[in-house]
């Protein structure tokens, strides 16, 4: 079998490494087969041709406290596999452990069900789906519960070593082009205007009238003897609070919150906008100033500060929401 240079180099440089590997995980088979073979099997069909990691991205973009996390997905996954597939795979042309007549991996993958692959070895696509995914809802995640997502990876990885379909040096190969993916994914969400992440879909399709979650099944404000509703205004004071946790405590003792709980993210801020302000119909007229804005464009940060002002100007387009800074 005619070898690439790198191929060549990859079977010969880490052969010890790869057999040792497939070897150590080979032992969880001798273990426990009646579990270990059902379950890391599922694991590897939820990465096949990452489709259902597409899906799961899909379906959490469709609300908007998970919306962040599948456009960083979704957009992780698109890169990996450009890397992968376009690029990496077709320059080193890997066989699969399997193609090698008598080899250790040829006799582990018969024992294992013959779970055959079409495409070339190294980096694996499904390691590579699966660490893009995890590093995307790992950066956009809280760190201390978002790193779980990890373990999905981990699981991925070595269900492709078990069945013997891939090397070691293939896993850790699909761990670096899908961190890659998983890190441009999330630099590239924090690029997506806040209006996508705030917004509500619903609103989009053909006679549906909602502008909001909170907003099902209610009527305009109704104007009173031909007058309109009287404007209210609300005063954010920059000098109250000084940093973003201070802010949206302010911003719940001023808005409320739809959850009855102390706002802590821009969603939960567009939710508390968009349903009723405190009790304030959502179409009744409201003016907000900010004052001392610009010493809380320097104690948020420029962008966390923009993308405050964006999620209350989105308010102006839908209903008589006025934003003012003092």
């Amino acid at each position: 079998m005619q070898l690439t240079a790198i191929a060549l180099w990859l079977n010969t440089a880490f052969a010890a490494f790869d057999e040792s590997i497939a070897v150590a995980v080979h032992k969880l088979y001798l273990a426990a087969p009646g579990f270990f073979t059902p379950f890391l099997t599922l694991i590897t069909y939820m990465g096949k041709g990452g489709a259902f990691l597409i899906l799961l991205s899909i379906v959490l973009m469709l609300f908007r406290p998970t919306r962040r996390y599948g456009a960083a997905m979704l957009l992780g996954l698109a890169i990996g596999a450009l890397i992968t597939n376009i690029c990496v795979k077709p320059l080193v042309a890997r066989p699969r452990p399997y193609t090698w007549d008598g080899s250790v991996y040829q006799k582990y993958w018969i024992e294992l069900g013959r779970h055959t692959e079409s495409d070339k070895s190294f980096p694996s696509g499904h390691m590579t789906a699966a660490m893009a995914a995890s590093t995307a809802v790992f950066l956009r995640g809280r760190r201390r519960i978002s790193w779980t997502a990890f373990l999905f990876a981990l699981a991925m990885g070595i269900s492709r070593i078990y069945l013997s379909v891939h090397y070691a040096t293939d896993v850790l190969g699909g761990v670096l082009t899908g961190g890659i993916g998983g890190v441009a994914g999330y630099f590239l969400s924090l690029r997506i205007p806040e209006w996508f992440y705030t917004m509500d879909f619903r609103s989009l399709l053909p006679g549906n009238r909602q502008r909001g979650r909170h907003e099902a099944g209610r009527e305009p404000a109704r104007r009173t003897a031909g007058r309109e509703p009287a404007r209210r205004t609300v005063v954010i004071d920059g000098g109250r609070f000084s940093s973003l946790r201070g802010f949206y405590a302010e911003a719940s003792r001023l808005f409320g919150s739809p959850e009855g709980q102390p706002l802590s993210n821009l969603d939960a801020l567009n939710d508390a906008l968009r349903g009723g302000l405190g009790g304030r119909d959502v179409y009744a007229p409201l003016t907000i100033r900010w004052k001392n804005s610009e010493k809380s464009r320097q104690e948020l940060g420029e962008e966390m500060f923009e993308k405050i002002v964006e999620v209350i100007r989105a308010e102006e387009t839908g209903h008589d929401c006025k934003l003012i800074l003092e």
